[in-house]
């Protein structure tokens, strides 16, 4: 089905918008830009603001067993594997159910959707927090493996439905207001296992789930009083999820995050056992290094999404491509490098903190990039497809984590540190000809739309 379209330039007329693009000479138009967005102010801020902290606590719930749960199934006998297993149920969750959660978009209220996935997760929480009384390991393990299971999924309604309201309420702002969130989630994944650390050795596996939940509840209550009922239903100008996918060009930005977060993710396994065999320190100097990486990014964010809203994102999305294997070469350093640069913590710290800064540069433009090509290739962006499109992109993120997280693990088992971070560096590197590419078809689509306005096949990929 061939998606209506409306008169509309390439890259559109944006309210308050500075500068000019390079690839179109415009910047975009999404959403509902143009019209009067039906609600104040005040009543968008404080939404927003609500979405941010339920995000906060729901990634900080994922993040917190970090700290402890190793610790605590040690000492219950439970295997090192076992405890990897039940961490990484909770982003393979994510990757699963945001984009069943766009398609649950089209059909029931935003609010209510965020009113039910709080709840539950709320009551799983506290659960969560009786199952130390559990004595059977195997018990313990299969119960606390759906708990997480459950928690990553409501975690992933959660993710899309902020998104799907964010890009609804602020439709001339979209880069920014994905950074901001990407920010609170960025500082709930840095901050969490500290906290974690503390509440478990506070008051041991019950307490840490405890705090959490009261957290949860909280974000409850918040909504229900403060988040308005902003429409994301399907609007009638149709789309749907296989067409979005059928599209490389429009998935194409969400799968660079990913391979974007793939790179931010890969040297975490790997660095502790790298610092304490090359400088002799312990893991608190290696926590000290990955919250700087990760300040890298909550610093520069706003700033970067405010600047994205305002310029071409296509020039900070492939400069990304460039820069992180770039920085990768120095993060050993590459062995070519012998003689030249020698491996130091000064050293060490300035990368890990420049590819903090440049990671947003590839990851935060990816919406509004997604939601301009399909733009560009059917003429609007109706609500159905702005879901689907915010599912693809959400779920790029636990994706890239746990593909970063596990191929390191395979790699450094045949390689030193050097080595490793040199071969991800040059299998980056055709992610950077993919991106040449993907800038390029959709320059020259641009230009074709824009001298012709030629009349463009739904049923034909952008990318074919």
């Amino acid at each position: 089905m061939t998606e209506p379209t409306e008169s509309s330039e390439t890259f559109g007329t944006r309210h308050g918008s500075r500068g000019s693009n390079s690839i179109s000479g415009e910047l975009p138009e999404f959403g509902v830009t143009g019209t009067e967005v039906p609600f104040s102010t005040t009543q968008r801020v404080i939404t927003f603001i609500i979405i941010n902290f339920a995000l906060f606590i729901s990634y900080a719930l994922y993040s917190l067993p970090g700290a402890f749960l190793p610790l605590y199934n040690l000492d219950r006998g439970i295997s090192s594997g076992i405890t990897g297993l039940i961490l990484a149920c909770v982003p393979l969750c994510y990757i699963v159910v945001c984009p069943i959660a766009g398609k649950l978009l089209d059909r029931y209220s935003s609010k209510k959707m965020l009113l039910i996935a709080s709840g539950v997760l709320t009551i799983i929480t506290f659960v969560c927090a009786a199952l130390g009384k559990i004595t059977s390991n195997k018990l313990f393990i299969l119960a606390l493996i759906v708990l997480r299971l459950i928690q990553g999924a409501c975690g992933g309604v959660i993710d899309v439905i902020a998104f799907a309201i964010t890009t609804k309420i602020f439709p001339d702002n979209i880069a920014l207001t994905t950074s901001i969130i990407e920010t609170s989630l960025n500082v709930a994944v840095a901050i969490a296992p500290f906290l974690g650390g503390v509440l478990y050795t506070t008051g041991g596996f019950y307490l840490s789930f405890v705090v959490t939940a009261a957290g949860v509840a909280l974000v409850l209550f918040t909504s229900i009083c403060g988040v308005s009922n902003v429409d994301t239903r399907r609007d009638g100008a149709g789309g749907n999820l296989l067409n979005v996918i059928k599209q490389v060009a429009v998935w194409f930005p969400a799968w660079h995050s990913a391979a974007c977060m793939i790179l931010f993710n890969y040297y975490i396994p790997i660095l502790s056992p790298y610092v304490q065999a090359r400088f002799g320190e312990g893991p608190q100097y290696s926590g000290l290094l990955l919250m700087i990486n990760t300040a890298g990014i909550c610093i520069a964010a706003p700033f970067l999404g405010h600047a994205m809203d305002k310029f071409n994102p296509y020039i900070f999305f492939a400069s990304s491509a460039i820069l992180l294997p770039v920085c990768y070469l120095f993060l050993g350093p590459a062995p070519f490098f012998a003689g030249i640069i020698y491996p130091s913590k000064v050293q060490l710290a300035v990368v890990l903190v420049l590819i903090g800064l440049i990671v947003p540069l590839g990851c935060y433009p990816g919406l509004l990039i997604m939601y301009d090509v399909y733009k560009v290739r059917f003429g609007s962006t109706p609500q159905s497809v702005k879901n689907y499109i915010t599912s693809l992109y959400c779920a790029s993120f636990p994706l890239g984590g746990f593909i970063g997280s596990a191929i390191s693990g395979l790699i450094s088992e045949y390689a030193t540190f050097a080595y490793a971070t040199m071969y991800v560096s040059f299998a980056f590197l055709l992610e950077t000809l993919l991106m040449i590419a993907f800038c390029v078809i959709v320059y020259r689509e641009k230009k074709s739309r824009k001298d012709g306005d030629a009349k463009v096949d739904e049923k034909k990929p952008l990318l074919s």
